[in-house]
């Protein structure tokens, strides 16, 4: 019966293999883009250092791309915590302008006290109101350069510093110029250290 409908109806039976050919390879597809884009974004937040990263109830699942405000007095609270060692207030914002990116806006020092810091392939740390740090593999992609004007959530940034990828978002701006509401990650102190 196969062979009689591969002799007699060869371009139905080709229609049908290229059919279940395309359903199967976007299956795969699909399924690699996923793994890969959740492998590589809990990768990115464990290189944050926090044990713990929280949102509000009405948050969602995907970091940034809920609105729900988290007021900055709950960093006051956590710190007083017996076993917490850091917290910094990480304000996320969603861009899809020029791509998709997920901006970080952090307090340099307290984020460096939680991350352990930035390692630096060029340029500096976070000086004025309008410095924007970007991680190498954005500053290829975007073809970003040290001392370069870059525009991001309608305002032109001054590309201070060319960073390591691996600390949460591709790009930190400093928390004063978000446009979102804080998101405060912490760090438990060591039991050694009560």
């Amino acid at each position: 019966m196969i062979a009689r409908n591969l002799l007699y109806r060869p371009l139905r039976t080709m229609i049908s293999v290229l059919a279940v050919a395309v359903e199967v390879t976007l299956v795969i597809i699909i399924v690699g883009l996923t793994s890969g884009l959740m492998r590589e974004t809990a990768k990115r937040i464990e290189g944050i250092g926090a044990d713990i990263l929280l949102q509000p109830p009405s948050a969602s699942v995907f970091l940034a791309f809920s609105g729900a405000p988290m007021p900055i007095k709950i960093r006051e609270r956590l710190e007083e915590m017996k076993y917490v060692e850091a917290v910094a207030p990480a304000l996320l914002q969603f861009s899809a302008t020029g791509g998709l990116d997920v901006i970080y806006g952090i307090e340099p020092e307290s984020f460096r006290e939680v991350s352990g810091g930035f390692v630096f392939r060029e340029g500096r740390d976070m000086e004025g109101p309008d410095d924007l740090l970007i991680d190498d593999w954005a500053a290829r992609a975007k073809g970003a350069k040290v001392g370069q004007k870059f525009k991001l959530l309608d305002h032109e940034f001054n590309v201070a510093g060319i960073v390591e990828h691996g600390k949460g978002a591709r790009l930190f701006v400093p928390s004063a110029r978000s446009r979102s509401f804080p998101v405060p990650a912490t760090r438990p102190r060591s039991s050694s250290s009560n």
